[in-house]
């Protein structure tokens, strides 16, 4: 595996740890009950740690799959 892979994979887990933080801070402060916050989060931040999550899980298939 390239460096670049390492690096690739520390980026990915670093988004999936602050966008599941960014989650965490929506259920559990008063700042979801802001509009624009959990607008941001219901189209922006939960499908983007659902994705980076799935990526994180089966990534290496991905990337085997479209290197073809």
């Amino acid at each position: 595996m390239s460096g670049d892979g390492v690096w690739s994979r520390s980026r990915q887990r670093l988004a999936h740890l602050v966008l599941g933080t960014t989650l965490g801070v929506y259920l559990y402060s008063p700042l979801g009950s802001v509009a624009a916050f959990e607008l941001a989060v219901q189209v922006l931040v939960f499908p983007a740690l659902a994705l980076s999550g799935l990526l994180l899980w089966k990534g290496h298939r991905v990337r085997r799959w479209l290197g073809r």
